[in-house]
């Protein structure tokens, strides 16, 4: 028995500019300066790690510790009242494809992200999304995106009932670090590249199958046989 596990952002949906927004404006709430969050400073990584990295930056590593949990609460109370609002969210429509194939063929859903759960739960229950997923491993759960998919076997086992090998866990993603986090702990993974200045960082990541939409029918020969 196969397990997909999808990330959030940039593989099931784009959130649009609110989200970057309001963490940081969380972030500048809190430190006085604005952290100017590009791209780069958060694809792939956690919630928490992407304002632990911010606050750092900002020389303030003796509040990291206390100040996390209270940026991240300020961060969703922001993000919750423009993401509603927002309309430059979407959803991809290939990761649906995908999502529809893999449920068809009975095997189980979850998610893998970064986002700790209500913000996961704001995203996609934008969309009515959630529904898909039985469970799902999120930024709560570990420091590094490497460190959930031990979390998230650990839940499928409690939820479904089933004890997954590693080597039957998909990782579905859109960056570099879903790969590695992926061949860390011998999973498998498809990350699609929605930009194309990080193929290389993605094939040198290690992934098993780089795709530019995950309708790829290279993925049914793969993983959904």
């Amino acid at each position: 028995m196969k397990l997909f596990l999808f990330d959030i952002d940039g593989t099931l949906i784009s959130p649009g500019p609110s989200a970057r927004m309001a963490i940081n404006q969380a972030i500048e709430n809190f430190t006085g300066i604005p952290p100017d969050l590009q791209i780069k400073n958060v694809a792939g990584l956690t919630d928490r790690l992407i304002v632990k990295n911010a606050l750092i930056k900002a020389g303030r590593e003796s509040d990291v510790a206390d100040a996390i949990d209270g940026i991240i609460t300020n961060y969703l109370e922001l993000f919750e009242e423009t993401y509603h609002q927002s309309d430059g969210a979407f959803v991809y429509e290939d990761s649906i494809d995908l999502v529809n194939k893999a449920k068809a063929m009975n095997y189980p859903l979850g998610l893998l992200t970064g986002n700790v759960k209500r913000g996961a739960k704001i995203k996609l229950g934008k969309f009515g999304l959630m529904d898909h997923f039985t469970f799902g491993a999120f930024g709560d759960d570990g420091a590094t995106r490497n460190d959930l998919p031990p979390v998230a076997q650990r839940i499928a086992k409690d939820t479904l009932g089933i004890s997954f090998n590693y080597k039957d866990i998909i990782l579905v993603g859109d960056t570099r670090e879903d790969a590695i986090a992926a061949k860390t702990n011998g999973c498998q993974s498809i990350v699609v590249c929605r930009r194309k200045e990080w193929y290389d960082d993605i094939v040198n990541a290690g992934a098993d199958l780089v795709v530019d939409s995950l309708s790829d029918p290279r993925i049914e020969e793969k993983f959904l046989s």
